[in-house]
């Protein structure tokens, strides 16, 4: 299980049987990195699309591709939902 925690433009991801994850960057614009330890665990980035609402995430070689998916899904539904757990609309 993992509990992830919102700081500004970075999140902490503990991680019970395993090392935290670091993800910092720009997370509501999809362009961030993820770490383990200061090493790249995954990149995230809309810059390789162009249909709105499209990111792509890189999961380096030898990590956890389903894992990895899951936090940058759980990312994605915490930094998209405002005030009373309703989903923002972006503009």
């Amino acid at each position: 299980m993992a509990l992830v925690r919102p700081l500004r433009n970075r999140f902490d991801v503990e991680v019970a049987d395993g090392p935290s994850l670091h993800v910092q960057g720009n997370i509501f614009a999809h362009e961030y990195t993820i770490t383990r330890n200061g090493a790249p665990v995954a990149n995230v980035s809309k810059r390789w699309f162009r249909v709105r609402e499209t990111y792509g995430v890189e999961v380096m070689p030898g990590d956890h591709d389903a894992f990895v998916l899951a936090v940058v899904a759980a990312i994605d539904a915490i930094v998209s939902k405002g005030p009373g757990g309703r989903r923002q609309r972006r503009r």
